[in-house]
């Protein structure tokens, strides 16, 4: 029986132990996209590290981790300053190759209309959607530096388009809160790439979830599995001369 050599035997259990070292961290995978995404990472044989803000409730992600045993459930409200600084110092030296800020809400939208806006409901929005993604990634700063990867990514909507507001109006906490979003994390991709970090910005497109029926979206959205398995293709193919631009799950530019 042939045998390989030393050198050539250690090169593949680098690879393999390579292979097997990736790490994902994704806010808010309670449900829909979040849940998905946690699925497909761990069918790859990622690292999941999911967090929710009830995990406790969270019966779907509970039994996926039981299946799939290198997920890790956390709990996290990403409104919560000192829960994400918590968590970032429990995982403190752990590199997380890819981090997906996919928490968010779309709030009561009946308090984010012109005649009715609510200022608490407002701020609510604008804290989980827009300054909780920032201050995760924030957090996890030296965890991604310290990976393979180096990717941190918001997840936005074609609602948080300038162009595109100009088809249908209404949600403004909603759409304030991920235009925001977008320029935050286009100026954090500025300050973070001589560091060799990389920062996007996707959009899952008209996904057929709950908060797309809380919308009163009139047609219906194309399924969780096929927006993540096209994210995932963007997330996989970004680099640091293509990060900063909003891409839909297609891979399509949106339009600011």
């Amino acid at each position: 029986m042939s045998r390989l050599p030393i050198a050539v035997l250690a090169a593949l259990g680098l690879l393999i132990s390579s292979a097997q070292a990736f790490t994902v961290l994704i806010t808010g995978t309670n449900r829909g996209i979040g849940l998905e995404l946690i699925k497909q990472y761990a069918e790859k044989g990622w690292d999941v590290v999911a967090t929710a803000r009830n995990p406790e409730k969270a019966h779907e992600l509970q039994a996926l981790a039981k299946k799939h045993k290198k997920v890790t459930v956390e709990k996290l409200d990403v409104s919560d300053v000192k829960a994400i600084e918590a968590l970032a110092a429990k995982y403190k030296g752990k590199p997380v190759d890819v981090l997906i800020n996919n928490a968010g809400t779309l709030g009561d939208v009946s308090k984010q209309t012109i005649g009715a806006l609510d200022q608490t409901e407002f701020v609510s929005v604008l804290n989980a959607n827009t300054f909780g993604a920032l201050k995760v990634t924030e957090a996890f700063k030296s965890n991604l530096a310290a990976s393979q990867m180096k990717k941190a990514f918001a997840m936005t909507s074609g609602l948080g388009s300038s162009e595109l507001t100009a088809r249908r109006g209404g949600f403004y906490a909603y759409r304030m809160s991920k235009a925001a979003l977008n320029i935050g994390f286009r100026a954090l991709a500025a300050d973070w790439k001589a560091e060799g970090i990389m920062v996007g910005i996707i959009a899952p497109g008209m996904v057929e979830t709950d908060l797309l029926r809380a919308s009163n979206f009139p047609g219906k959205g194309i399924s969780t599995q096929e927006s993540v398995t096209g994210m995932m293709k963007v997330i996989d193919g970004m680099t640091l001369e293509s990060n900063a631009k909003a891409l839909n799950y297609n891979g399509e530019a949106i339009p600011w």
